[in-house]
């Protein structure tokens, strides 16, 4: 900041000059008037103290003003320097006599640097567009300069700056030449071409747009619309500006839009989003979808309206197409579902024909069978008994194979009622039928305590049933024969298991073992029809669960499986 304080005192007034003067004078006078008489000493004595009271208020007058008016100097040298960073002044011929600038202009425009130059022959300095000849041009007229220069310093940076100058005129309106200052626009210059560069990137954004970016005024007129539109519509933009929205809709469209974005007109929301179907131009139906939010002024008028405009008329089309083939999937589940029915009842019907036409026979053969050993037992020979005794066993084995196949099938259609089971309790119910069974027996069997699940009760007992008695029946050879039943949480998972030390078998036959009919040993050797393991998983997969088997042979196996609660 560059200040130069007056450093003289406003001049003296003559009133004040002559008083001053008159002071010892009145002195002189009172001196001599003492020598002559004491009264008229007296009296020149007075007037000379008053004239000295004069003196003194118009000395204090006099600096006062000088005060006030060094104080309202340097306020216009504060309010010059703030308001410019730059003061010059030429001469008539526009050389510079003065210039006062900046520290960080002062290198290039400082007066020791620039004096007797010219405005265009100072070292950097250049107007924005190039040329000097609008500089020239208001200097001959004698004009005011506004000019937007750019000063390139030495240590290579660059300033713009804003010129401005006033010719300055004498009494007899005489040109003595130019006053002017310069001021620093380097920072709005940066500010404003960043903003541009922006808005440039922004509306290049915007323009890529699939959706059309639309603002419309309180009139219902488009004022700015992206590139998108002219996919959209075929139309140029600059034909849409302007232009009402309402124009591209037909009537019943126009309608149907305005009643919809009622709430949004009226202030009751500030946004929403709308589904139109068009016919513009003739082609076929489009599907839009409308993204807008309003804007209101300070009395709560519109002031805008402002969203976006995407063409789903393709996600339409598959909400259609969707629509058919689920309502033809579910037309094709009705149909299968009849015919599920249907087979279902002829498998009922298949069912009860087996369950009696093939029991009348089974029991005929077991029947006399039985009547020839009691009525001819004493004819026959140990060969005849022998063969009678496995034509019974086989028709009783074939009763109870018909009777498994009608329980496997009555599961798989069976619909399942879940309820909070305690597992443990129905295990031991099983383990003392067992138990009577075959009293006999060293079986240590052990069950962990409340082992609950939401399983349907009848299954629950006809799964640990099937489960248990094949874990009795090969654990046959062993004593103390062990069997364990219980659960453990895996991974958030509970899992069951039933252990046994008994035949175990090896795990390269392991995906058999649920199949029906098939057995991994000898059918001698133990009781069953082959069907109880399988019977277990058909259980276990209508409760949603797994069930698998790990064993080894001579040391026992392991069943594991999971009844998943669907709430949860």
């Amino acid at each position: 900041m560059f200040r130069t304080p007056d450093p003289h005192a406003p001049p003296m007034v003559a009133s004040d000059f002559f008083l001053w003067r008159a002071l010892p004078l009145a002195a002189l006078a009172a001196a001599i008037a003492a020598l002559v008489s004491l009264p008229a000493a007296l009296a020149v004595f007075a007037i000379a103290a008053g004239l000295g009271a004069l003196a003194a208020r118009q000395l204090a007058a006099a600096a006062r003003l000088a005060a006030r008016q060094q104080l309202d100097q340097a306020r216009q040298q504060d309010f010059a320097e703030l308001a410019a960073d730059w003061h010059w002044e030429t001469d008539t011929g526009l050389h510079l006599q003065l210039s006062h600038a900046r520290d960080d202009l002062s290198p290039s425009l400082r007066i020791s640097a620039v004096r007797g130059r010219q405005l265009w022959r100072i070292n950097g300095l250049l107007p924005v567009h190039g040329d000097w000849e609008e500089c020239h041009r208001l200097i001959q007229a004698r004009q005011a300069l506004q000019l937007h220069l750019v000063l390139h310093l030495a240590d290579g940076n660059v300033r713009h700056i804003e010129l401005r100058g006033r010719p300055v005129l004498g009494h007899d309106g005489q040109f003595l030449g130019y006053r002017g200052t310069g001021r620093d626009e380097s920072a709005f210059v940066q500010s404003t071409r960043a903003l541009r560069e922006l808005e440039t990137r922004h509306r290049e954004m915007v323009n890529h747009l699939r959706e059309v970016i639309f603002r419309i005024d309180a009139r219902g007129r488009f004022t700015y619309l992206n590139r998108a539109w002219e996919q959209m519509t075929g139309q140029p933009v600059a034909h849409a500006i302007g232009q009402r929205v309402l124009r591209w809709l037909s009537k019943d469209e126009a309608r149907y839009l305005i009643a919809r974005l009622e709430p949004l007109l009226d202030g009751r929301r500030e946004s929403m989003t709308v589904e139109v179907r068009t016919h513009a131009n003739s082609q076929s139906s489009r599907w839009l979808e409308i993204a807008v939010s309003a804007r209101f002024d300070s009395a709560g008028g519109l002031e805008s309206l402002a969203g976006s405009i995407e063409d789903i008329t393709q996600r339409k089309q598959a909400e259609s197409t969707l629509y058919d083939l689920n309502a033809e999937l579910e037309r094709r589940v009705k149909r299968r579902t009849a015919e599920l029915e249907a087979s279902n009842r002829e498998l009922e019907a298949f069912s009860y024909s087996v369950s009696h036409d093939l029991r009348n026979p089974l029991r005929a053969i077991d029947g006399f069978s039985q009547i020839i050993i009691e009525d001819y037992g004493d004819r026959l020979d140990t060969m005849a008994h022998s063969h009678l005794g496995r034509i019974r066993g086989a028709s009783q084995k074939l009763s109870h194979l018909i009777d498994d196949l009608l329980e496997l099938g009555r599961l798989t259609r069976a619909p399942i009622s879940r309820a909070e089971i305690d597992l443990s309790a129905l295990a031991r119910s099983i383990a003392r039928e067992l138990h009577v069974e075959e009293p006999e027996r060293d079986v240590r069997l052990t069950i962990g305590l409340h082992l609950m699940a939401r399983v349907d009760p009848m299954l629950a007992r006809v799964l640990l049933e099937h489960l248990l008695r094949n874990a009795w029946n090969f654990t046959a050879g062993r004593t103390p024969a062990e069997i364990e039943f219980d659960a453990r949480l895996r991974n958030r998972e509970v899992v069951f298991h039933l252990r046994d030390n008994g035949a175990g078998f090896d795990m390269a036959h392991v995906a058999q073992l649920f199949r029906p009919f098939n057995r991994l040993h000898d059918q001698s050797d133990r009781n069953g029809t082959g069907i109880g393991l399988a019977t277990a998983q058909r259980i276990v997969h209508r409760h949603g669960g797994r069930v698998w088997a790990e064993g080894t042979p001579g040391k026992g196996a392991c069943f594991y499986f999971t009844l998943p609660d669907p709430a949860s």
